[in-house]
C-alpha cells in the first residue's frame, strides 16, 4: 500500500511539475511574443515620428525660403516705388522752378502770336504768379494784349498756365504738373527698364 501511495503521489508530482513547466514555457512565449510585439510598434511609432518630424523640418525649410523670397520681392517693389516716387518729387520740382513768371510770359506771347493777336484768349495762371505775369505781359507797347486776353488766378495751378479760346471748352494745359506727367510717360519705360534690369 506504501509503494502504491508512493507511486501515486511520485505520479502527481511528476505531472505537477510537467504542467508548472509547460505554463512556465506557455508564460514565456507570451511574454516574447508581447515584447516583440510592444518593439515591433515602438519601432514603428519611431519611423513614423521621424518621417513627420522630416516632413515638418522639409515644411519648416520651404515656408522660411518662402516667406525670405516673398520679404527680398516686397523690399525691391518698395525700394523701386521709393525711387520712383523720389524721381516723380524732382522732376515736378524741375518743371517747376523752369516755369518761372518769364518763361510763362515769353510761352503765352508765343501762343497769342500763332493765335492771332485779335482772338479772344483766356489764360489761368497760379494766384502766386498772376501779379507779375500780369506786369510782364501788359507791360509797355503789349497793352493792347488787355483787349483780346483775359488772365485769371487759379488756385489748382502751382506753375505754368492753361490757355483756351474764349467761349470754347478746349484749352491746352501747360501746368508744371500737366508738363511733368506728358514727359514722364516718356521717361518712365527707361527707369522701369533700369530698376527691373537686374530684378527679372
Amino acid at each position: 500500500m506504501d509503494v502504491q501511495l508512493g507511486n501515486i503521489i511520485e505520479k502527481i508530482r511528476k505531472e505537477g511539475v510537467e504542467e508548472a513547466r509547460q505554463m512556465a514555457e506557455n508564460i514565456v512565449r507570451e511574454a516574447k511574443a508581447k515584447a516583440e510585439g510592444i518593439l515591433e510598434e515602438a519601432g514603428k511609432r519611431a519611423a513614423r515620428m521621424e518621417e513627420e518630424a522630416g516632413k515638418r523640418s522639409e515644411e519648416f525649410q520651404k515656408s522660411g525660403e518662402l516667406a525670405v523670397r516673398q520679404a527680398a520681392r516686397d523690399t525691391v517693389l518698395q525700394l523701386k516705388t521709393q525711387i520712383q516716387d523720389l524721381f516723380d518729387r524732382v522732376f515736378k520740382r524741375e518743371m517747376s522752378g523752369a516755369l518761372n513768371p518769364e518763361t510763362v510770359q515769353a510761352m503765352i506771347l508765343r501762343l497769342v502770336e500763332q493765335w492771332g493777336r485779335d482772338s479772344a484768349v483766356e489764360i489761368s495762371v497760379s494766384d502766386e504768379d498772376l501779379a507779375s505775369i500780369e506786369k510782364l505781359l501788359f507791360a509797355g507797347t503789349r497793352k493792347e494784349l488787355k483787349k483780346t486776353l483775359v488772365l485769371h488766378g487759379s488756385p489748382d495751378i502751382e506753375h505754368g498756365f492753361r490757355i483756351g479760346l474764349r467761349g470754347e471748352n478746349v484749352y491746352y494745359d501747360f501746368t508744371d504738373e500737366s508738363i511733368a506727367q506728358t514727359l514722364k510717360q516718356f521717361l518712365k519705360p527707361r527707369l522701369k527698364e533700369v530698376l527691373d534690369r537686374n530684378n527679372g
